[in-house]
């Protein structure tokens, strides 16, 4: 019998999944408060336990099911892989199960913004898309609804990838990698190992020009490269920026296909963002056109270096999504770049035991002020120079100390190279948070957006 173990969202589409087939299982979570009524009265035929899992239950399980938010290293997990019991996640039995075409995109920073692109482009191209798991809505929800997609565009974390065996996609991409969920991997190398298993069974495998990937994967005729630099003739498995008329394109190998000047967003993060999406669309053979049209529509997802306003002349910019090192430095970097003014970021949360050299680093040369809040403010503050750090306990706080040292003409930055759960329940929580204080502060004011 299937245990579902952790009883979130993901958790829940697993017994939802579980109920449309018809297959029985035990419902369990290690928090000892949650409430579980509701999910009682929806699952009438489950068994669910809370806070220690019950010890009879252990002979009647043979696979557990667990949520991505819970190690496989917990000791609790461990028993029962000693018991050879098999360990799986919700994309491995998505992927037992799936009929169509799958494109699936991991990495530190991006994967949500170009699993929309991708989708965009391929509904676009005339696929019906079913897109989701780390994004949207869970994978095995879209084995239970009554579309019949044509291909799954699915965002996966390392997470859900540890407990991932069976997956064969069309097209995957490992997007980037740095420093990220240290307080889970022993090594940025163990992390890199987890991204990199999504690579093991795809028809196309996309990557970016790092050497510490692409040294990791064959290149064996189905391994595309994406970076800024212009491909040389002949490079069609190579996807770069090249130069035609005095002007930048993006496109592979010596086919221009889009200039940078008509996409809505033209940073150098956006381009890499949009590379990565043709490259994953490279087996589905679609037109230029429908690439030009969705980077010259798409205006970037909420909370990633998202625009709040500009107020008595101090811009706004909601950049949340940013949990990790290497997020906040490329959002810091390409902020400063695009405006004049003096930039003030505002950083903090838990630090999920992240090296902070590198930000300090971005602080030292774009950055005119920085204001940490949050549980692990003090950790961060040890990597910045100290003259242009404040401390503050909340995200509140932080917003009014930023507003009392801009002026016209600079630019707040909101990206806490931090987890939220000190103080919000994910990152999104925070952003909203994040531009209500923001609009609370000029509320009498008139706003240009």
């Amino acid at each position: 019998m299937y245990l579902v173990a952790g009883l979130g969202l993901t958790g829940q589409s697993v017994l939802n999944y579980f109920a449309s087939q018809g297959e029985p299982c035990l419902a369990y979570d290690t928090r000892s408060d949650l409430a579980i009524a509701s999910l009682q009265a929806q699952f009438p035929e489950v068994a669910f336990a809370t806070g220690t899992l019950p010890g009879s239950w252990r002979k009647r399980i043979s696979t557990l099911v667990l949520s991505p938010g819970l190690a496989r290293s917990e000791p609790w997990v461990q028993r029962l892989v000693d018991d050879g019991i098999e360990v799986i996640g919700d994309i491995e039995l998505f992927a037992r199960a799936a009929g169509s075409p799958i494109v699936a995109i991991t990495g530190s920073n991006g994967k949500s913004t170009v699993t929309t692109l991708v989708s965009q482009a391929l509904a676009l191209g005339g696929y019906q898309v079913g897109m989701g798991g780390n994004i949207g809505q869970p994978a095995l929800n879209l084995l239970c609804d009554a579309r019949d997609y044509d291909v799954y565009v699915l965002e996966l974390s390392s997470f859900q990838l540890e407990t991932t065996y069976s997956l064969q996609c069309t097209s995957a991409a490992i997007l980037n990698v740095c420093e990220d969920h240290m307080d889970r991997y022993p090594s940025l190398a163990d992390y890199i190992e987890a991204k990199m298993s999504l690579l093991s069974d795809t028809d196309w495998a996309v990557l970016p020009d790092d050497p510490r990937l692409t040294h990791l994967y064959p290149d064996d005729g189905n391994k595309l490269v994406f970076g800024l630099s212009e491909p040389l003739p002949g490079q069609s498995q190579r996807y770069g920026v090249l130069y035609k008329n005095d002007q930048a394109w993006l496109g592979w190998g010596s086919e221009a296909v889009v200039p940078v000047a008509e996409m809505c967003r033209q940073g150098q993060h956006d381009q890499l963002n949009a590379l990565a999406m043709m490259a994953l669309c490279r087996p589905f053979r679609l037109s230029q056109a429908v690439f030009a049209q969705v980077l010259a529509c798409f205006n970037g997802l909420p909370h990633r270096t998202q625009r709040v306003g500009c107020f008595d002349g101090v811009t706004w910019i909601n950049d949340s999504k940013g949990t990790n090192v290497g997020a906040s430095v490329t959002a810091i970097a390409s902020t400063a770049n695009d405006n004049q003014g003096r930039l003030f970021l505002l950083a903090g949360g838990v630090d999920k035991a992240a090296d902070f050299a590198e930000l300090g680093k971005a602080v030292r040369r774009y950055v005119a002020g920085v204001i940490l809040f949050g549980q692990d403010r003090e950790t961060l503050a040890g990597a910045m120079p100290s003259e242009r750090v404040t401390l503050v306990p909340t995200l509140q706080e932080a917003v009014q100390a930023a507003a009392a040292m801009s002026a016209p003409g600079d630019t707040v930055l909101l990206s806490p190279a931090c987890a939220s759960f000190d103080q919000f329940d994910n990152y999104a929580q925070r952003g909203e948070v994040f531009m209500h204080e923001v609009e609370a502060l000029y509320e009498p004011n008139d706003a240009t957006h």
